[in-house]
Order: C-alpha cells, then sequence, then structure tokens
C-alpha cells in the first residue's frame, strides 16, 4: 500500500516536471538523432523542420508534465499537473529570449503548450474519476 504523502500534490507537481522534461529531452534527442545536430550560435543555418520537432517535443512535453502530474495526486486537482507544465513553458519562453526563434514557433508554443497542458490534466481527471 502506498503512503498518502507519496501523492501530495507537490510532489506529484516535481514528478510531471520531471516526466515532461524527460519527454521533451527524449523527443529532442530522437530528432537531433533523425534530423541531424542545429547550431545554436548561427540560428539561421537551423532547418524548419529541426525548430518544429522541438516545438513538438515542448508540446509533448507540457501535456506529459499534466497528465503525470494529475494523475501522480489521483487525480484530484489539474493544479500540480498546470503548474509543472507552466513550469516548462516557462523554460521553453527563457529558451526562446536567449536564442531567436521563429515567429510561428513563438506563436505555436505559446498557445499550444497551454492546450496539450488542459489536456493532459482534464484526460487524467476524466478517467481518474
Amino acid at each position: 500500500m502506498t503512503a498518502h504523502w507519496t501523492r501530495h500534490p507537490v510532489i506529484a507537481g516535481v514528478i510531471g516536471l520531471f516526466a515532461g522534461a524527460l519527454t521533451i529531452a527524449l523527443v529532442e534527442w530522437a530528432a537531433g538523432q533523425w534530423l541531424g545536430p542545429g547550431d545554436v550560435t548561427q540560428p539561421g543555418t537551423i532547418p524548419p523542420a529541426k525548430f518544429a520537432a522541438v516545438l513538438v517535443a515542448w508540446v509533448l512535453g507540457a501535456g506529459t508534465a499534466a497528465l503525470v502530474g494529475t494523475a501522480w495526486c489521483g487525480g484530484r486537482t489539474p493544479l500540480p499537473g498546470l503548474i509543472a507544465a507552466g513550469v516548462l513553458l516557462a523554460g521553453s519562453v527563457a529558451t526562446m529570449f536567449a536564442i531567436p526563434h521563429p515567429t510561428w514557433m513563438v506563436l505555436g508554443a505559446v498557445v499550444l503548450m497551454p492546450a496539450a497542458a488542459w489536456l493532459g490534466a482534464r484526460s487524467r481527471r476524466v478517467v481518474a474519476g
């Protein structure tokens, strides 16, 4: 039987954050293997497909963070998952300030990451009860 403290919303948020970050890392690694590495010191040389792959990684990571964070606390509240996804969104925004990104990617991240987080948290709440 699982101890009650392991389902605490703070722990759920941290676990969701780790799950989302791991998802992003794995998808970006796979994209790097498939599309080749990009040179962040010269963003103009990075092909659009590489930017698209990173956007997909961010969106999947936000959805995963929300799903896992919400599921970890038993679906009682979507807040841990949504906060975990928000932290990943903040990290994505920080990356966009540090490295120039195409406008379509900035808009995509700002719109699609919260949408994926909402869907991830909502889907787990529906399943949980």
